[in-house]
């Protein structure tokens, strides 16, 4: 048998997959099929990480009907406005970046998009999905949907580089900061 979220190779009638830790889905209700879209699809387009997604999209489509449902993501969570970047949902990286510049709410947008993340995702491969269904051939179609999906590797390099950047920045801003105070504190005590 093979997993069908990692492709390995496992033991028929497996109910987790060894090399993934998926949960196997043996009832052919309970797949993925809002759409007709197929795991080889959701994988073509996601790239990075599929079988995760393919996992956590199962659970919006449980009754046979599109249901939003409680998931968590961590990466979500931690780097909303670089997550969506890095997913390619440009319109709600602008939206959160821009919310994220009004005092206090930072904290709970960031627990409200660990919630919904993975459904907005959802949402995101699904629609595009489709338009590329419609509007491609069946020859130049999972090409396309790689390279409409997948990631942007350059977020993660261009907040390396920025973070490096805001470290060295404010080592040097408390670097002058205190010897500053070191020279004022001197000058008083003299």
């Amino acid at each position: 048998m093979i997993c069908p979220y990692c492709r390995e190779t496992i033991l028929d009638g497996a109910i987790k997959c060894k090399h993934c830790g998926s949960m196997l889905n043996l009832d052919p209700y309970n797949a993925i099929n809002i759409d007709n879209i197929t795991p080889e699809e959701i994988r073509a387009f996601v790239g990075t990480n599929s079988y995760y997604y393919i996992q956590k999209f199962s659970n919006f489509t449980l009754r046979g009907r599109e249901t939003f449902c409680i998931t968590w993501n961590w990466s979500c969570f931690g780097f909303t406005f670089l997550w969506f970047l890095y997913r390619k949902m440009y319109a709600l990286a602008v939206i959160t970046f821009i919310i994220f510049c009004i005092p206090g709410i930072n904290f709970f947008m960031h627990i409200g998009v660990g919630v919904i993340g993975n459904y907005l995702y959802y949402r995101h491969v699904k629609s595009n999905i489709c338009d590329i269904r419609a509007k491609q051939s069946p020859q130049y179609y999972i090409p396309v949907l790689q390279e409409v999906g997948g990631v942007n590797n350059w977020v993660i390099t261009w907040s390396v580089i920025i973070g490096l950047i805001v470290a060295i920045l404010f080592i040097m801003f408390f670097a002058t900061i205190t010897t500053f105070m070191g020279q004022h504190i001197t000058r008083m005590t003299i």
